[in-house]
């Protein structure tokens, strides 16, 4: 009789949205390649998600002979808790554990964890072969290179060594094609698929477990053999989302021809709809490219050209190395130019980053033209990376606290299962906490009025016109929030703190806002927008008094017109649930309109004010198709459109306007305020 085993890879889920458990595939698909394998063993559908009920989900798998599986961050303690149910009701099963999560030090590991058999580093396809292969005869594990073995019968631990380089990848079959996913695709589910087309990292960052020297060489699957048939079985199988798990996709040619046949199957099928992946840090002229055909296609969620830190103290600390301010000066008014949407990821805490150089970093950002997104992400020590070590964590005195993990947009009743957890660094040798909780609130507040767009016109105009900083301006909207606790500023940083706080003590810190109809976890940032758009008309009435405190607090003065128009536009630029899908028209006195793109794109341009009023057309990019559509609003606009700016509507033109022709056009209360 065959022996069962039983593969286990638990990803996050969105509703019925769910990754397919690609890591468990390739282990599957290039063990049963081989005949002695086939021959001995049957492989048992893959466990691709948690059950409410964990006892009963263990017990209706049946006797299982070997238990493999897939740990990450996001679901290590699941399956912890996954192999010691398993131990209890197969108490001679061989259970095993591998993945990024997997602890390459061992130490006290087993006396933790008992019920555990083995621990598989590194890359597991062969691995787990020859583990399969050991459990047909011999059972003498610790002779495998690349593995941690628990004999609990003789009570020893065999560490041994990695091998250099574990199989080579034209050796793996693809799970996709082979079938291996055959029995899951007929499921109703909403599958996402992770897809690689090349493995290793040459970079060795501080906070990341990716590049290290047993990952530094870079090497691919086959376009012709393998991708391009991998493309047409997302196509045909009607995979919306693709996540590519490149490190750094766009840093080889053949990334160009992989992005274009993607394309030629959208077109063919409606499927894949979207391409998510991890952009090439240096390949600039290349990732342009790339973004150019998934854009055409409506395919990109955004490109990133991130950063982690502007200060250069920072980059040393983290063994990084970013492109240099004039090159994504010039990189981000390409993108603009093009309409491309873009995003740049900062995290916030790293190793020797100050409270003055993280504002400093987010003020060249901002200058130097990436109004899009700005992503500021918590800083996480994860296993295995060098920021991990103790003598690490000891030289830059790292503090952390242990919270669960912020599961952006999934749904609250995964947080009623087993509860994943993360440590976020909370102060630093160069960022007590105070400074680092400061730097946490300014952050949530360039996220939620800048790049969700609720000020950015009027921040891009002061700082432009004014020669402030954006510092300056989302500093004094702080201030300002606190000296008006009852306004929406007001309560909108006080709803952040309480996450800030949360945070701090180690519980949740994403927010819920159950008026949208979406049960889920909102980033702060997110959810201040969702609820402010709510009440757009008390907000922007109270836009104008902040704009009244902060020039009266820098002694800059203003055109009534010019106040006027820029909080006009301001309004009228942002998305709102409220929204018919019309033409908005407004009189424009100055020509802030263009002015404001044109900074946008890092063109030279002027304030110019205009002899005779202009006709400004703004097309209402969202329409609603029910009464009430919140829900829809909240999904497309805010979860699946943030990347992609969906929240910014788009000027038409603007011409000649004489007052009867524009006679009818009312003015909000916060434009038609005399700010003088």
């Amino acid at each position: 009789m065959k022996k069962k085993i039983q593969l286990v890879q638990v990803n996050n889920s969105y509703g019925n949205q769910y990754f397919i458990p690609y890591s468990a595939g390739l282990l599957q698909a290039y063990c049963n390649q081989f005949k002695q394998v086939e021959e001995n063993f049957d492989f048992l559908k893959i466990v691709y998600k948690q059950e409410d009920d964990l006892d009963k989900q263990v017990r209706s798998l049946g006797k299982l002979d070997v238990v493999g599986q897939s740990c990450y961050v996001w679901n290590w303690k699941f399956n912890l808790a996954f192999a010691k149910m398993v131990r209890k009701y197969n108490p001679k099963a061989l259970i095993v554990l591998g993945g990024p999560q997997v602890p390459d030090d061992s130490t006290g590991f087993f006396e933790k964890y008992p019920f555990i058999d083995i621990l598989c580093h590194g890359e597991g396809e062969l691995v787990f072969n020859e583990i399969l292969k050991e459990h047909m005869g011999g059972n003498d594990y610790g002779l495998i290179e690349g593995v941690t073995y628990n004999d609990r019968n003789n009570k020893k631990i065999f560490d041994v060594p990695r091998r250099t380089r574990a199989v080579e990848l034209e050796d793996i079959p693809s799970p996709y094609l082979d079938g291996t996913f055959y029995d899951l695709m007929m499921e109703d589910v909403m599958w996402q698929a992770s897809w690689e087309t090349n493995r290793g990292c040459p970079y060795r960052c501080t906070f990341c477990n990716w590049g290290s020297e047993y990952y530094n060489k870079i090497r691919k699957f086959s376009f012709e053999d393998r991708l391009k048939k991998e493309i047409n079985w997302f196509s045909e199988n009607k995979i919306n989302l693709i996540f590519g798990c490149d490190a750094n996709f766009g840093v080889f040619k053949r990334d160009v021809d992989i992005a274009q046949a993607l394309v030629v199957a959208k077109e063919s099928t409606g499927y894949p709809k979207k391409f998510r992946v991890c952009n090439a840090k240096n390949s600039n002229e290349r990732v342009f490219k790339i973004s150019e055909i998934l854009n055409k296609a409506s395919m990109a969620k955004g490109t990133s050209v991130s950063v982690q830190s502007m200060d250069e103290d920072t980059l040393s600390a983290i063994n990084r190395k970013n492109i240099g301010i004039d090159k994504f000066r010039d990189l981000m008014s390409r993108f603009n130019k093009s309409s491309m949407p873009t995003y740049t990821e900062v995290i916030l805490a790293l190793p020797g980053e100050t409270y003055n150089s993280f504002i400093a970093g987010l003020d060249t950002l901002l200058h130097a033209g990436q109004h899009s997104q700005i992503y500021i992400y918590n800083c996480t020590v994860l296993g295995n990376s060098e920021m991990s070590a103790p003598e690490y964590v000891e030289e830059h005195k790292i503090e952390t606290v242990e919270v669960p993990i912020f599961q952006s947009h999934v749904d609250i009743k995964a947080s009623t299962q087993i509860q994943e957890m993360e440590s976020i660094v909370i102060g630093t040798k160069t960022m007590p906490r105070q400074d680092w909780e400061k730097c946490s609130q300014y952050s949530w507040t360039v996220q939620t009025f800048h790049t969700m767009g609720l000020l950015q016109y009027i921040a891009i105009a002061f700082v432009n016109v004014y020669g402030c900083n954006y510092s300056d301006f989302y500093s004094s909207l702080i201030e300002y929030a606190y000296k008006t606790r009852n306004s929406l500023f007001g309560i909108e940083v006080e709803n952040s703190k309480k996450s800030l706080d949360s945070l701090l003590s180690g519980k949740e810190y994403g927010q819920l806002v159950p008026s949208y109809g979406l049960d889920i976890f909102w980033p702060p940032e997110e959810a201040s927008f969702l609820r402010l758009s709510e009440n757009i008309d008390v907000f922007y009435d109270e836009v104008s008094d902040f704009v009244e405190y902060f020039l009266e607090k820098f002694n800059f003065s203003a055109d009534k017109d010019f106040l006027k128009n820029l909080l006009e536009l301001q309004k009228e630029v942002v998305v709102n649930y409220r929204d018919e899908g019309q033409t908005s028209r407004i009189l424009l006195n100055y020509n802030l309109d263009n002015y404001v793109r044109d900074i946008q794109s890092g063109l030279s341009t002027k304030l110019i004010k205009y002899s005779n009023p202009k006709d400004c057309a703004i097309s209402k990019s969202w329409k609603r198709i029910e009464a009430d559509n919140k829900k829809e609003f909240a999904r497309n606009i805010v979860w699946y459109g943030r990347k992609g700016g969906k929240f910014i509507n788009k000027f038409i033109n603007i011409d000649e306007a004489t007052y009867e022709k524009s006679k009818d056009i009312s003015h909000s209360k916060a434009a038609s305020k005399d700010l003088r």
